[in-house]
Order: C-alpha cells, then structure tokens, then sequence
C-alpha cells in the first residue's frame, strides 16, 4: 500500500482485516454480452507514469498491481506466503544471504523471456542514487548500496557514481540469482512481495522515460489502448501470464480526483468500485444498501512535522503538538476511525494500543510542554490536499485545537497532494502535512523501516536517529519472531519520544461495489476489487 498521499486513502480495494458488509439482494445491471469488464473509480490525480520500482504511493502501486506480477505473495485464504514468479526463495543460515529462484517458461508482455537478468538490472538501475526512484531506499540492506548512494545533502539527489551495481546482487544463471545482505534480516523474504520490486524488461530499461505511459509487465493485465495524460486507464487481460488470473478480463481505471464526485458516479451506475469519501461515511448505506464493504485498515495517519526545519527540531514541542489534538474528536469528524497512539496499525503482531505517552489530550500538560520548549513565535502552516473534499475541513480541526490549546498563530496552504509530497521529499515544505501509510508485507518493521531509519524510502519528515537504526539492525538479525518484535517495539518507543510523525487515528475503509462484482474479502490481504468475481 505505501505512501498515502491524502488523510483519506483511494478507491483500491486495499484494505485489510474484513468487519462487515452488506447483502447480497439488490438491482444493477449483470456483466452484459459475457464479457467481464469493471470499472474501477480511483478518487486521485492521475497518474503520470507507470513504474514500479520509482512508485512507492497508493496510486501507482495500487495500478502496478494488475500490470506486474511479485515474486511471492500471502495467500489470501491461508495468510502464508507463496510463490508467484519465484519458484523458491531460500535463505542462508544466517538469514544474510537469500537465492531467489524463478519458475521456468515466464515471459513479459514483450515476449521477453523473464531471467534473473531482468531482476538484477532493474534492481540496480533502482539502487543507484543519481536516478533519484522512489524505491531506492529498499535497497539500502543489500551489500554494496553505499558506492551507488553517496553522501549527499539533505534533500539533494546524488551524483552519479562509477559503481553501477550491488555488489551484494549477483545472478548465478538464467533463473536464479542471489541477494547477499549487509547484516542479516530474517524478514527478507517476505519483502519480496512489494511490487515496488517489479521487473522491467530489458528495452524499457534503457529507455525509461519512453516507457512512462506504455508500461511492459509481466503480470495478468497489459494496456488495451493508447494512455495519454488524464485518460481513463483501460487494461486487457494478457494471455501469456501463466500463474492464477483475477475474473475480469478488461479492467478501467478511472481517475476521479473528487471523492464525492466518484462517489456519484458510482451511484449514477457508470462505475463498478468506489471508495467511500469521508463526507459519506454517515449515509453510504443508505445510499447504497446491498451494495458496500466496511473494513478495518490495516495502515495509520499521522500528522508530519518537518524535522529538517530547526523551528521544529525540539521533540518537547512536537509533544505540545501531539497533547493539544483530542484524537476523539477528531477520529470522530473523520468517521469510521479510531484515536491511535501508537505508530504502527493495530493488526500487526507487535501493535500496543497505549504505546504513545504522549497522545493524550491534555491542553495543560501541552502549554507546559510548550512553554519548556521555549514557544514558537511563527504561525503554524498546516498543508493539505485540494483536491480532497475534507482536506481543508481537517487541516482546519487539527488548526483550531493547536490554536485554542496551545495558544498559537495557525495558516493554512493547499496544494495538490502530489506537489505537497514533492516539496516535502526535497525539504522545501513549509510547515506541517498529513501523511499515512500501509504494509507491503505483514510485519512492524514495515512500519518502521521506510518512515523511520535514517535513509528509509518513505521517510516522510526527514527524520534521523543513529541509536533508532542500530534498535532496527539488531531486530532485522533476530531469527526469533518474539524477540525481533521486542527490539522493533523498542525502535517504536524512540521514534514517539522524538516525535517526527504524530498518530492520530486508525479508519475503517468503506466501498461501494455494483450488483455484477463480488470483491474478494481477506482477513490476511483485505478488500480487492482487481480480485473480484463476477455474478
């Protein structure tokens, strides 16, 4: 799921941990002509490019999920992990060294036949620092990521380097290849399942940019005409993919940058698959009735502060910040939420409800904070989303209680969500954001990895902390699930009382889906409509 880019998420089907859903019964029109086409609403911008490895946002991975394929993935009746493109993946002894094999005969949508080659230059490509992609910060556990990432200032891309390769990524034949880590981490393999790892074939390789709206996969989708800038996004099902297939056999993405505007659309019957926006969480069964799925999340939102900016750096501060928000009234304003404090999402093995001292609502305990800290004369600037619906309605609530709590000036800027996480990952944002996030494999060091070490891939606030990063290192070698979890929970506790990130609430994801499709619903890997059987 990565990188939410709005305080509310997209219509993807994403979410995970089943609560409850309506019948059954119900009118609509069936498939028609016995083709099976859906039409899938996605309340954001649309996208610029396909590609994987430089996409770590809901959006993009969300799409790449139909186009590539994974190495592994968790199944969704049984919640263990199985093979998909990969035929074995095996570790070492010391969980430092892994050999990835893949099954015989796969291809991508090019005709390519897919090897380790493949796995190998993409991943390289995506390791080195000067092509700036998104997912670069995956590859920071593999040995030999230094000489392609160089120091660099914060915010700043890094110049390109002579070393062009992981020393630690070595192929061994067409099919197999190794990834030999810098330190040992018992969780690799279940890593392997992000599509953010997804391979390219070998002409989109050299040429990228060609590529950025014609994407080649090597998944069960592939383009079924031409996609230019603001087009619905249509898919065909590819014949050549050999694994298990969804039902449908075309897919329509259709970006609707407008959560109520999509959600209209569903109900004027012209889409199959809509997430609910927050302005609807009140009136969505009745608006629907037989039509919707309601589900826990399995992800957190969070209010970001700038840790690049010395204004901020004080942690007493951001616990001012932290005490002066009533996460009830606000999980309340938002709707099908729960108050979190705590920094990782509640159906991870790990979770604590009460991790977080300094969550709760205490405007008295915050003014002292506050005042400890020495103040802060500015105005607090709050960004967010325009082209959310409730974007300014939350900026303006998290406002108002910092304002009325602690006592402070508090503007507010729009932007669209895509130019705030811009300005953000080069250190230009002024002020603070709201950002939220989702596993790509179901463990607490994803929650903590990406947002939290030095040079995570979704290091939202620029947050850096050595003693943070050695607590990780020493979970990521523990072969024992238990005491991994013990030091994963003490890197959690450093990560509160600095405070880069400040939990605010847990949602229950809601959607509409038409009478023809049937989402599939998993407590391992949730609600999918790209999943979904037809009637």
């Amino acid at each position: 799921m990565r990188r939410l880019t709005g305080i509310v998420g997209v219509a993807l089907g994403l979410s995970l941990v089943l609560a409850s859903c309506g019948g059954k019964s119900g009118g609509g029109d069936s498939s028609g002509g016995g083709a099976k086409s859906e039409v899938i609403a996605i309340a954001a911008d649309p996208l610029e490019y396909i590609n994987p490895l430089n996409d770590n946002g809901t959006v993009g991975i969300g799409v790449a999920m139909a186009i590539f394929a994974p190495l592994v993935t968790t199944d969704p009746n049984t919640g263990k992990l199985q093979n998909v493109m990969a035929e074995s993946v095996t570790p070492d002894k010391t969980s430092q060294t892994w050999t990835v094999k893949l099954k015989p005969g796969q291809t991508f949508q090019n005709g390519q036949p897919l090897t380790a080659k493949d796995y190998v230059d993409s991943w390289n490509l995506t390791a080195q620092g000067s092509n700036a992609w998104k997912n670069n910060g995956f590859f920071s556990k593999v040995e030999g990521y230094e000489a392609l990432n160089p120091e660099t200032p914060d915010g700043a891309t890094p110049k390109p380097t002579s070393v062009k390769a992981l020393s630690g990524l070595k192929q061994v034949d067409d099919l197999t290849f190794t990834v030999k880590l810098k330190v040992p981490f018992s969780q690799f393999g279940l890593t392997l399942q992000y599509f953010g790892l997804a391979p390219l074939p070998e002409e989109v390789r050299k040429n990228p940019d060609a590529y950025k709206r014609k994407p080649i996969g090597n998944g069960p989708y592939k383009l079924a005409a031409d996609w230019n800038a603001g087009d619905d996004l249509k898919l065909a099902k590819w014949d050549g993919y050999k694994q298990t297939a969804p039902d449908a056999d075309s897919i329509t993405y259709r970006f609707i940058p407008n959560g109520d505007t999509a959600y209209n659309e569903f109900l004027a019957g012209n889409v199959d698959f809509v997430d609910v926006p927050a302005t609807k969480v009140k009136t969505f069964k009745q608006d629907a009735p037989d039509k919707w799925v309601v589900s826990t999340s399995s992800g957190a939102n969070y209010l970001t502060l700038p840790a690049w900016d010395p204004r901020y750096k004080n942690p007493k501060l951001r616990h001012a910040f932290s005490m002066a928000i009533d996460r009830k009234a606000f999980a309340d304003l938002v709707g099908l939420s729960e108050p979190a404090k705590a920094l990782v999402s509640p159906d991870m093995d790990g979770y604590r409800a009460d991790a977080c001292k300094y969550c709760d609502f205490d405007p008295t305990k915050a003014k002292q904070l506050l005042a400890e800290a020495g103040g802060f004369s500015d105005p607090v600037n709050i960004n967010y989303n325009t082209t959310s619906a409730t974007g300014q309605i939350f900026a303006e609530a998290i406002g108002n209680m910092i304002r009325q709590n602690l006592g402070l000036e508090v503007k507010y800027t729009g932007k669209q969500g895509s130019e705030i996480t811009e300005l953000a990952d080069t250190r230009k944002l002024d002020g603070l954001r709201f950002s939220g996030w989702g596993h790509d494999y179901p463990s607490i060091e994803d929650y903590l990895t990406p947002m939290f070490k030095s040079n995570g891939d979704a290091n939202f606030s620029g947050y850096n902390n050595p003693a943070l990063d050695a607590v990780l290192a020493k979970g990521d070698a523990e072969s024992n699930p238990e005491k991994a979890i013990a030091f994963y929970q003490q890197a959690e506790d450093i990560a509160l009382e600095d405070m880069p990130l400040i939990p605010t609430f847990t949602k229950a994801n809601a959607y509409l889906h038409s009478d023809k499709i049937e989402p599939r619903v998993s407590k391992y890997v949730g609600v999918s409509a790209l999943w979904a059987t037809f009637k």
